[in-house]
């Protein structure tokens, strides 16, 4: 299996022939498509960094404030954050990590998505939606970064 890591740009929902969740995983060395949905795929990545994805969109939460499609920190390191299009039970969520992104343009019914790499992707969503989602993954990471590398502990 492809490892998730800061490098990988986005996870797009596909189906096989048989109706069966998919995943394109965009990644430095090319588009893989794995088994499972993209949010399977991220929780596989959340365990491997040591929490589930509930926890992780819990401590989002608590920065950010209650809101619907929480940005995830993948790793602890607040290096990967990503961002759901849309509700993250819906099938057809794909998931961005906003580091990667260097345009949002409305294109159609929909927004595509321009990445460092020069590669694009589209999604079927607003460009308000996933402008708004990136800012909320730059606080997200900025808060998350400025607490790892504070000099002082916080205690409750």
């Amino acid at each position: 299996m492809t490892q998730l890591t800061n490098d990988t740009r986005a996870l797009v929902p596909v189906f096989n022939e048989y109706g069966e969740a998919e995943t394109l995983v965009y990644q430095p060395d090319g588009v893989h498509r794995l088994k499972g949905s993209p949010i399977h795929l991220l929780e596989s990545a959340c365990l491997y960094y040591g929490s589930s994805i509930q926890g992780r969109i819990e401590a989002a939460r608590h920065v950010l404030g209650p809101h619907r499609k929480t940005p995830v920190v993948m790793d602890w390191h607040a290096d990967a954050v990503f961002f759901p299009t849309i509700a993250k039970e819906s099938p057809d969520c794909a998931w961005i990590n906003f580091q990667h992104v260097t345009g949002i343009k409305k294109f159609g019914n929909g927004t595509r998505i321009q990445f460092l790499t020069g590669e694009s992707i589209q999604v079927p969503v607003s460009d308000h939606t996933v402008q708004r989602q990136k800012q909320r993954s730059i606080e997200l990471s900025y808060a998350f970064q400025k607490r790892f590398h504070s000099s002082t502990l916080h205690h409750v």
